[in-house]
């Protein structure tokens, strides 16, 4: 009885540990950091035009933490926002300290939750569109209406706490609940995935041998970088707003022959 006593405040021990350093190496490291590497200039208005409310947007950070986040996921995306299209009606209900320029976007932001924010602060990022595949009109209204409901929602530091390279870091099972998603708190990436699961949608599934089936991982262990391996969405071409966009084959003649 008393070892297992002892063996529980251990543990609470080491997990406030964990998160209290945790929580100071991440304000440290979540800054800003230049110079940043823009890949190709993004055109905005034509970005809105592209998008589809419902559809996943992948980010390349411009801090520290997106660094570290894309050395340990081995991968270039370090954030991801769900766009919502216009929703300037529903964030006049919402306190400003929730809302960022023209909403367009619900994105769930670590140290201040999750947020309506406006596609134009990723103007200057390295940016890739993940559209859900076989998602009707309504369903797309059902995952939207999901993250609408979490805004005002903490960030879940726990989770990200966890993906650190910690000394007593415990490996999870990938249906582990590694955050406080019970909690009613969520990561960028886990937030999207719990929308997606409304309406049956997994964002990645591993092969359990023992069964021999495809099982979904826990929607906090979803990583941006799921969004763009996932069978169930595809990559959406982004044009760099210098470069020159395919054209039609009736408006490609006629340039021709006014040419001629």
């Amino acid at each position: 009885m008393i070892f297992r006593l002892l063996g529980k405040v251990r543990n609470s021990f080491v997990h406030a540990s964990k998160n209290h350093l945790g929580s100071y190496v991440v304000k440290k490291i979540n800054k800003k950091k230049e110079p940043y590497q823009l890949h190709y200039p993004n055109d905005v208005a034509d970005l809105k035009r592209i998008l589809l409310p419902g559809d996943v947007l992948l980010v390349e950070g411009e801090t520290g933490l997106s660094d570290w986040i894309k050395i340990f996921s081995t991968h270039t995306w370090s954030h991801c926002a769900l766009y919502v299209g216009d929703q300037s009606l529903f964030a006049s209900t919402k306190p400003k300290s929730f809302v960022e320029g023209k909403p367009n976007l619900v994105e769930a932001v670590i140290t201040r939750g999750v947020i309506l924010s406006d596609i134009d602060k990723y103007k200057n990022c390295n940016l890739r569109i993940c559209r859900p595949k076989n998602v009707t009109r309504k369903e797309r209204e059902t995952v939207i209406r999901f993250a609408l409901g979490k805004v005002g929602l903490p960030y879940d530091e726990e989770n990200i706490y966890r993906f650190m390279s910690l000394p007593f870091n415990e490996k999870s099972r990938p249906t582990d609940d590694i955050g406080a998603s019970k909690a009613g708190r969520y990561t960028c990436s886990s937030l999207i995935a719990t929308a997606f699961r409304q309406i049956g949608l997994d964002v990645l599934h591993f092969y359990d041998k023992e069964t021999k089936k495809l099982v979904p991982y826990h929607t906090s262990q979803i990583q941006p970088k799921d969004f763009d391996l996932s069978p169930n969405f595809e990559i959406i071409n982004i044009y760099p707003s210098t470069s020159k966009k395919p054209m039609g084959l009736f408006r490609s003649l006629f340039l021709k022959h006014k040419s001629a």
